[in-house]
């Protein structure tokens, strides 16, 4: 998107990026409605600032920044603290988007039993919760590498730090949500090799499972 650009050069950037934004949204915000909200207030930012885009950074990563930013105001507000998730425990959210935004945690090939449905169901809310309980510095590098496809370099564009500080904040939200989901899942392979999850009681003991090994090879850059 060049300086100047007229209305209809907007609607094609609009359609042409919307689709990841609001996929950037929604795995920020873990809720539907919000997430259109939010993304419509990000074009809505960008359209505004559009005589302001020098070309400086690529236009996606310019737009991920107003994105960011819009979903760092959200945090800040009172609506936000209001509506805070304060348990783990609760994984299914109102308006969740498919399971297929964890592919590289539950595997990409289709369920081939509602059972094994129903298993990759509960490890996408569960770790789609655990994501959501990260602080922000560490949430958005992971949501960027992990769900987006951003490189480090990317992330760090996005975040206005050095590629190494990029680094070691994805290194961070990796350990974080390994940590958490020590605590709070009992992690396992299906009969097809899937790692799938079922979360566990804060207060049951158990023993840590292999596929912990394997999340963290699945997430290595």
């Amino acid at each position: 998107m060049a300086t100047g650009v007229t209305e209809s050069d907007f609607d094609s950037f609009y359609r042409t990026h919307y689709s990841d934004v609001h996929r950037f949204v929604f795995q920020f915000v873990q809720n539907a409605s919000l997430a259109d909200e939010l993304t419509q207030d990000a074009f809505l930012k960008a359209y505004e600032a559009r005589g302001s885009f020098r070309g400086d950074a690529p236009e996606r990563i310019w737009l991920f920044r107003i994105a960011r930013n819009v979903c760092l105001d959200y945090l800040r507000s009172p609506r936000s603290r209001a509506a805070k998730v304060t348990s783990l425990e609760h994984a299914g959210v109102e308006g969740q988007e498919p399971a297929a935004e964890s592919a590289s945690i539950a595997g990409k090939e289709p369920p081939s039993s509602v059972e094994q449905a129903a298993r990759q169901a509960e490890m996408t809310d569960c770790v789609q919760q655990f994501v959501l309980s990260l602080p922000e510095t560490l949430r958005t590098p992971l949501i960027l590498h992990d769900m987006q496809g951003f490189t480090n370099a990317q992330i760090a564009q996005v975040l206005g730090c050095s590629l190494e500080a990029a680094k070691m904040r994805l290194h961070r939200a990796r350990a974080s949500l390994r940590k958490l989901m020590e605590e709070r899942c009992d992690l396992f392979h299906d009969e097809r090799n899937v790692l799938s999850c079922l979360p566990v009681a804060p207060n049951q003991t158990r023993q840590a499972r292999s596929g912990l090994a394997a999340l963290e090879e699945a997430s290595a850059p």
